[in-house]
């Protein structure tokens, strides 16, 4: 009985050592080196950017203040880094409020990513007030950035006046001022000291004159009721308007808008000839010249630098913001520069033959097909890629102003059923009820589900920087195509 024992206790033994050798002979399968796709789809396993084994408390902190630079950090670092992106899917890098978390993540960083040439513009005092010091790296460093407003359309141009023209059109169902305009410049002593303030001026046989009085440098906007001449002296010179324009859209009530740009001073406002009586008139504030040439504000207020920030949707400014991070990378955690350099050669070879899919799919456009009217101007960088003309947008080139003027709204029907497009597009960070309005009413298609400056949740559509761009430009030619 005891040698059987000891026979079961050998046998035993023998099995388990047959399998620890077993054990030992098998490998995990090798990584193949990470290579190009051979079409511009999502990369597959194994094929993904490369990472050597990382102890993860010596990872180095990284955050990206967006998705899509999240994304663009993640195909050069793979899991080399721990990254943390503040503005995620699906929302909005404009108008993003940082919540007390943000400050800790800052702290403890190591290395900022961020987008640069003032897109994220509430990151300066985040940084801050998070007392954070890790270097901060702007991606647009390399890339030839296009002005601000390139592709605004030409309503911008022409019908600056339209910002005030919703204001001042409400203005004309006021109870009136009464003012009674004297017949000589010598005269005259009736004022129009207020803004926003209907005034019915009392004319001697179509003509005569009032005081206007001004305190700042600045646009000035006269809205008449009726198509009456207006002149504006300074003393007894007349002075040359920017702009006159006739109202034929966005206010029945208004027929003409003189704008002139005036300093402080006393002025006198001459009316006629044969001009109606009484004449309604309402007198808006435009742009106070020293505000905006400090602050580079756009047409509503906002502040966003002088040059346009949404230099990602070019493929090829793509490539130069992966190059950026690279060395950012490198240098910061130079013990894994090679593992960098690699995943950024593999990564560049992708975007290069996402550059040639987006030109593949552009030539079925012929190029007087390639019109863009958007939800905001987030698109130059691609329209001057791929010729493209943008014809406008709802919003310029913020998110951040919802509620443009009933005069701009009108000025960007009329473009979109002068240009003849068929589609018009809304983005995935902006609610779409602004654009459907302009579609329902210029008589065209809405195409909601492009993404702009946020990708998609993983499982969407646009989950990646490259998803992202294939799936905007398949979307795009489909719409204008039809």
């Amino acid at each position: 009985m005891l040698l059987w024992s000891k026979r079961r206790a050998v046998v035993s033994l023998l099995v388990v050592l047959a399998f620890l050798l077993a054990a030992c002979g098998a490998s995990p399968a090798a990584q193949s080196p990470t290579t190009a796709p051979t079409a511009v789809t999502e990369a597959a396993p194994g094929t993904e950017a490369t990472t050597p084994p990382t102890d993860a408390s010596s990872k180095l902190k990284v955050v990206a203040t967006f998705s899509i630079l999240g994304d663009l950090v993640t195909n050069v670092a793979g899991d080399l880094i721990d990254l943390t992106v503040l503005v995620g899917p699906d929302s909005d890098p404009h108008v993003y409020q940082p919540v007390p978390q943000d400050s800790v993540t800052l702290a403890g960083a190591d290395l900022i990513i961020e987008n640069g040439l003032e897109f994220e513009t509430w990151f300066d005092a985040l940084y801050e007030a998070s007392g954070s010091q890790a270097p901060r790296v702007e991606l647009a460093e390399r890339v030839t950035p296009l002005p601000a407003g390139e592709g605004h359309s030409a309503h911008d141009e022409e019908h600056a006046h339209d910002d005030g023209l919703a204001h001042a059109c409400q203005h004309f169902g006021d109870d009136p001022v009464a003012v009674t305009a004297a017949t000589t410049a010598a005269e005259a002593t009736a004022v129009m000291p207020d803004d926003h303030t209907r005034y019915d001026l009392t004319l001697s046989n179509g003509a005569g004159f009032v005081v206007f009085e001004q305190d700042r440098d600045g646009d000035v906007l006269f809205f008449l009721g009726s198509d009456a001449n207006l002149t504006l002296l300074a003393g007894t010179t007349p002075l040359a308007p920017e702009n006159v324009a006739p109202i034929t859209e966005g206010c029945d009530a208004v027929k003409i808008v003189y704008t002139f740009d005036l300093e402080p001073g006393s002025y006198f406002v001459q009316f006629g000839s044969q001009a109606p009586t009484p004449l309604a008139l309402v007198w808006e504030r435009g742009e106070e010249h020293s505000d905006s040439e400090a602050g580079h504000e756009d047409d509503h207020g906002h502040s966003h630098g002088e040059y346009d920030p949404h230099i990602w949707q070019d493929p090829n400014n793509a490539m130069l913001m992966v190059e950026v991070i690279r060395d950012a990378l490198s240098e910061a955690d130079p013990t894994n520069a090679d593992t960098y350099q690699l995943n950024t050669e593999r990564y560049l070879a992708e975007l290069t033959a996402l550059d040639a899919f987006v030109q593949a799919e552009v030539s079925r456009l012929p190029v007087e097909a390639r019109k863009l009217v958007t939800t905001h101007d987030t698109f130059a960088y691609f329209a001057d890629r791929y010729e493209f003309t943008v014809v406008g947008t709802a919003l310029g080139t913020t998110t951040e102003n919802a509620d443009p003027s009933a005069g701009d709204l009108a000025a960007l029907v009329n473009e979109i059923r002068a240009v003849g497009v068929p589609a018009i597009f809304a983005d995935n960070v902006s609610n779409p009820t602004l654009m459907e309005t302009i579609a329902r009413e210029a008589g065209v298609t809405l195409v909601t589900d492009l993404h702009t400056d946020a990708l998609s949740q993983p499982e969407g559509p646009a989950g990646t920087y490259v998803a992202m761009i294939q799936h905007n430009v398949t979307t795009i030619v489909n719409a204008l195509a039809e």
